[in-house]
């Protein structure tokens, strides 16, 4: 007996479209889930911006307030050391090596609208140390002991307090809630 063989042998109509339509789907589960990681990425590096600029400006400013004297919370006259317990949106404070009885020397910051800002000339011109990309929807600063002679003797301290976030989408926002506390170097008198 004769066996006779087909030359045509292949896959079926039915078969392409099943195979074609599983890759099809494995595709598009694939790419969803590199524009979900994509995103991802997005954020953690919005986020690590953000954070290291606000990082860098709050560094700045403690630094800068651990070594100053003379701080004064809110408004009034600048050279003047006031107290602000319930917190208030604005310090000033002498330098190091600044002189006491000019007010033009003055270092003061700020928030504005929703960046912080840093004056160096006693209030007359503000620059932005935040990001356009850092929201600050609130910034505290809580002042103790600035009063000299204060009873009891008490070290001058400030305790800052930041509210805001970073990103500039819905997607790629990033709440930050900040609080740091400085003494002051120089021994209260």
């Amino acid at each position: 007996m004769k066996r006779t063989t087909s030359a045509t042998s292949g896959f079926t109509l039915i078969e392409l479209m099943v195979s074609v339509s599983i890759f099809s789907i494995v595709m598009l589960i694939a790419v969803g889930s590199l524009f979900s990681m994509l995103d991802a990425n997005r954020k953690a590096q919005s986020l690590k911006s953000s954070t290291n600029n606000v990082a860098f400006a709050l560094e700045n400013m403690s630094r800068q307030l651990r070594s100053g004297s003379n701080y004064h919370c809110g408004t009034g006259a600048l050279t003047t050391p006031l107290d602000c317990s319930s917190g208030g949106t604005q310090i000033a404070f002498e330098p190091y090596g600044g002189n006491t009885s000019n007010a033009n020397d003055q270092v003061v910051y700020r928030l504005f609208g929703t960046e912080i800002q840093r004056s160096v000339d006693g209030g007359a011109t503000f620059l932005a140390i935040t990001a356009p990309e850092v929201t600050i929807e609130e910034l505290k600063f809580y002042v103790v002991g600035s009063l000299p002679n204060d009873f009891p003797m008490q070290q001058p301290k400030v305790v800052m307090t930041m509210r805001g976030y970073a990103g500039t989408t819905e997607r790629t926002r990033s709440e930050m809630r900040l609080q740091t506390m400085i003494t002051s170097r120089l021994l209260d008198e």
